[in-house]
């Protein structure tokens, strides 16, 4: 197959030279180059605002922009007249208090057009900051390689390293504060100088590129006037390529790693080009669902109905826009019923106090599950958590302590819980200390003896491994906690038995988090995380079973959980920060 492909290219390039055509070779890039932008901040509350891009936006373009809504719940929202939505780039982060949402958003590949309103909307009205810029000579699928945010206080601005990329990608930063520094200092990356490209008048708000980086990691960098608190990012986009016709070859191996009633998870084995591949396309029923990276070989779809039929393809692309030829297509039916995330909370608070509450704000439904994963730092005794209608919460029989403070962080849960319009978690202590925590709601669990098996573990790196539990059944639903001592700011969860976990609770800096996964695979299950900033960690995977089909919702009492403590991690003594 191998050398009929190659034999195919020869002929292709003999083909195009009897024409007289000109070959190029498929790795001639052509450098990004920066089109226009600008940068805005609003002196009040506002639910939406729209800036205006007053210059032709070129087709095949990249539409790039740093976005902030301060102090509103959920996430900003982009899009633009001509396009439309904006895609959302992982690595949010958010503001110091932890409120509000911070993100890179962008569109591949834009449509033609006189000038272009890209609006931004809250949930409530807020303050809106950041910047936009157009550039071309970026390929037009798949365009983002890395990207990376961060915050923090002071004059110097890093983000971090990236991993690595290849020299002649576009190098894109930028940055917001909270404060105005007055003036921003364009930074280095790889040994070059950004080029500052667009600020607002207070320098709240900035902007700046490197146009073809060289090879290695990647840091956004800058130098602020005056200190203030702020949050930047940095982003590398993917060059077009030169002549490149020939399409990745067809992904194989397409197969379900989990099927519930409201998710579908799915793995392939990865594609192959001539130059790279970058990014996979997942149909649903012959349409386009979503896409992928370069190296993401799985996809979670969470918009499944329960009892449905369905039919999954799968393709690869490249960065001129090749598709290769669909997948063989995984057909599937979805269970009737199975576990399903509902809401959740997490805090971390920066001060000392003997009680903290997480608000479950939308009602809670009979019979459900509550579970969270909560701390108690250096103070004596275990950390008790109670809810104003169920009571005093059922402690998982295994826990971890702060390596560096003593403290107490466990898991505790209530099956069958009571109904209720709103729900208010109390966290307490022996003592004054700090009290983090995340709770989460989930539907079809059973109403006694919910939990099977659980595993706790710590350590002191960027890589989040609780051990394993004891083997489950497939079918389970699988809570992953994560608690740090500092703040990761950017937190990736990983897999367990190869069935990806999906983030559901976090706070803004991403101390308190929750993964899930609804369906297990069977097996023993592990909470895995990655960590943009390494942290001490404290991490649980929990397994419950599912409600009974054969008795939906029946059931009450108090049966105990039958888990098991294994493995533990132990890393060394953090310096343990402020979340």
């Amino acid at each position: 197959m191998a050398r009929l492909r190659l034999t195919l290219r020869w002929i292709l390039v003999v083909a195009l030279a009897l024409l007289g055509l000109a070959v190029v070779p498929a790795q001639a890039q052509a450098a990004p180059g920066y089109v226009q932008g600008t940068a805005f901040t609003t002196s009040s509350r506002v639910a939406s605002l729209s800036v205006s891009l007053t210059g032709a936006v070129g087709a095949s373009h990249l539409l790039v922009g740093w976005f902030a809504e301060y102090n509103a719940a959920g996430q900003v929202q982009v899009s633009d007249n001509v396009n439309g939505a904006w895609t959302r780039a992982p690595g949010s982060t958010a503001f110091q208090n932890d409120t509000g949402d911070i993100a890179l958003y962008y569109v591949q590949n834009a449509k033609a057009s006189t000038g272009l309103t890209v609006t931004m909307r809250a949930s409530a009205p807020a303050y809106f900051q950041g910047s936009i810029a157009e550039y071309a000579g970026v390929a037009i699928a798949g365009p983002l390689d890395q990207v990376l945010s961060s915050r923090g206080v002071g004059t110097a601005v890093d983000t971090g390293a990236t991993a690595s990329v290849p020299s002649g990608e576009l190098v894109y930063s930028a940055l917001i504060t909270g404060g105005n520094p007055a003036s921003v200092t364009p930074g280095t990356s790889g040994g070059l100088t950004y080029t500052a490209r667009n600020h607002t008048a207070s320098g709240s708000a900035f902007e700046e590129d490197i146009a073809s980086g060289s090879a290695g990691a990647q840091h956004g960098t800058a130098t602020l006037a005056s200190s203030t608190d702020w949050y930047a990012v940095v982003a590398t986009f993917r060059p077009t390529s030169g002549l490149d016709i020939l399409p990745p070859t067809v992904p194989q191996n397409l197969h379900t790693t989990s099927v519930a009633a409201g998710s579908v998870s799915l793995a392939w084995s990865a594609s192959t080009d001539n130059v790279a591949v970058t990014g996979y396309t997942v149909y649903r029923n012959g349409a386009v669902l979503a896409t992928t990276g370069a190296t993401t070989t799985t996809y979670t779809d969470p918009t499944v109905a329960a009892n449905t039929a369905y039919s999954y393809t799968v393709d690869a692309f490249d960065g001129a826009g090749n598709h290769s030829l669909q997948s063989t297509p995984v057909q599937l039916t979805t269970p009737a019923a199975s576990p399903a995330f509902v809401q959740g909370a997490a805090n971390s608070p920066g001060s000392r106090t003997t009680t903290a509450t997480l608000t479950l704000t939308s009602p809670v439904t009979a019979g459900h599950l509550l579970v969270g994963w909560f701390a108690q730092y250096d103070s004596p005794g275990q950390v008790q958590v109670s809810d104003n209608v169920n009571g005093a919460w059922t402690r998982g029989p295994a826990s971890e302590h702060f390596t560096n403070g003593g403290g107490d962080i466990a898991l505790y849960y209530v099956q069958n819980a009571k109904a209720a319009p709103s729900l208010t978690v109390t966290l307490s202590a022996s003592a004054a200390t700090y009290l983090p925590g995340a709770v989460a709601e989930y539907s079809d669990v059973a109403a006694t003896a919910a939990l099977d098996q659980m595993a706790v573990g710590e350590a002191n790196s960027t890589t989040v491994d609780s051990g394993p539990t004891a083997s489950v059944p497939g079918g389970e639903l699988v809570v992953a906690g994560l608690i740090t001592g500092g703040q990761p700011l950017t937190v990736t969860p990983g897999s367990s038995q190869g069935v990806p976990y999906t983030m559901q609770v976090f706070n803004g800096s991403r101390s308190t988090d929750i993964a899930g996964i609804l369906s297990s695979a069977p097996g023993a299950q592990n909470a895995r995380f990655t960590l943009a900033n390494g942290s001490d960690w404290y991490a649980v995977a929990a397994a419950f079973h599912p409600d009974p089909p054969s008795a939906p919702g029946a059931g009450h009492g108090n049966g105990a959980g039958k888990g098991r403590g294994t493995g533990h991690g132990k890393g060394a003594a953090p310096t343990r920060g402020r979340r």
